[in-house]
């Protein structure tokens, strides 16, 4: 009985393997990222940053209006009555935030002060001067301490003629006669400020100013 060999199939066994691999071998990028794979890639990369922008347009979507909402609740706040008044910066010989007590001028002299905790707004700066003795209240005026003219901080000194001065423009208003304008562009008096004395002798705001501070 004979045996029957059959010769080995071409496109069978190792060679056939290797040849398959080859081609896949050829069909495979630097890295071992198929193309298709590393178009892939690509576009994971794309979404992943478009997440991102995402989630950063949303934060920023939140914190603005919390900005603006932080903003509104730390709004300066604005002379009130009641309002115990205090020495502004540069007073001489007499420490920041200490109470002013009408026993503290002399006729004839004048002092800058700022109601209690609410220095931060610059409109609240209040020119007190002295123009006649009495007792309490009594020959003390109070007026804004802005200039109607560009809005400047006026002197707290009064000038060599008894006057409040601007040191921008030259501006003069007469304390003994409500702060009427008797010099420079000014356009109008500064706003007076009602005060009264507390039977402890500081002065406080005894009501609101008669005009808008600063320019018009």
């Amino acid at each position: 009985m004979s045996t029957r060999h059959e010769s080995p199939r071409h496109g069978t066994g190792f060679g056939a393997d290797n040849k398959d691999l080859g081609l896949a071998n050829d069909e495979t990028t630097m890295g071992g990222v198929p193309p298709a794979d590393a178009g892939r890639f690509s576009r994971r990369q794309v979404l992943k940053w478009v997440i991102r922008l995402g989630y950063g347009a949303f934060a920023v979507a939140f914190v603005l209006p919390a900005l603006a909402i932080r903003s509104l609740t730390q709004a300066p706040k604005d002379v009130a009555v009641g309002d115990e008044l205090v020495y502004a910066p540069g007073a001489v010989d007499v420490p920041v935030g200490e109470p002013l007590r009408a026993t503290d001028l002399q006729e004839g002299t004048a002092v800058q002060v700022f109601p209690r905790d609410k220095a931060d707004n610059q409109n609240n700066l209040i020119e007190v001067v002295r123009i006649g003795a009495g007792e309490g209240a009594e020959g003390l005026v109070a007026y804004s301490a802005i200039c109607t003219h560009l809005g400047c901080a006026v002197y707290a000194r009064l000038n060599e003629d008894g006057n409040i001065a601007c040191p921008c423009h030259a501006s003069q208003f007469d304390p003994g006669e409500n702060a009427k304008v008797v010099g420079g562009p000014a356009p109008r008096p500064l706003p007076s400020l009602p005060i009264q004395v507390n039977p402890d002798g500081v002065v406080v705001v005894n009501g609101a100013f008669s005009d808008r501070i600063g320019p018009q």
